[in-house]
């Protein structure tokens, strides 16, 4: 399984490489509670229930109500998570989340978005004997 769509079908979860995924939204999407639980729970199921890290392109997205952002900043599964963006627009949208319990970056370059990743990922401390920790 590569993606599955989520969010009444406004939202796709794709998997880039192991431990990595991708969310992209419909062009004009409004995020309310409902679409992030939709989203988290289509997240666990591509990374099986282990911790994954996230490149969240937010460029089509129009607003993210508050307790969407409280479901998303609080998914303990989350590695790290990237906030694509083209514009300060986007980039005030990512501002709510700095009070996630993962560490989380805005940026604009897919390239430097899925590098910083990729280290949160190499970076990440396993414990040892913890079975929800792949």
């Amino acid at each position: 399984m590569n993606s599955v769509v989520a969010a009444s079908g406004r939202a796709t979860v794709s998997l880039i490489a192991p431990g990595l995924q991708r969310l992209s939204w419909s062009p004009g999407t409004h995020i309310d509670h409902d679409d992030a639980l939709s989203v988290l729970a289509a997240s666990r199921i591509m990374s099986s229930g282990g911790p994954y890290a996230i490149l969240v392109d937010m460029t089509t997205t129009v607003d993210v109500r508050s307790d969407a952002r409280a479901a998303f900043n609080g998914e303990s599964l989350v590695v790290a998570a990237a906030l694509l963006g083209d514009g300060p627009m986007d980039e005030v949208l990512a501002a709510g989340a700095c009070r996630a319990v993962h560490p989380t970056r805005y940026f604009t370059s897919v390239s430097l978005a899925l590098a910083w990743l990729e280290e949160r990922l190499a970076d990440r401390q396993i414990p040892s004997g913890d079975p929800s920790f792949r």
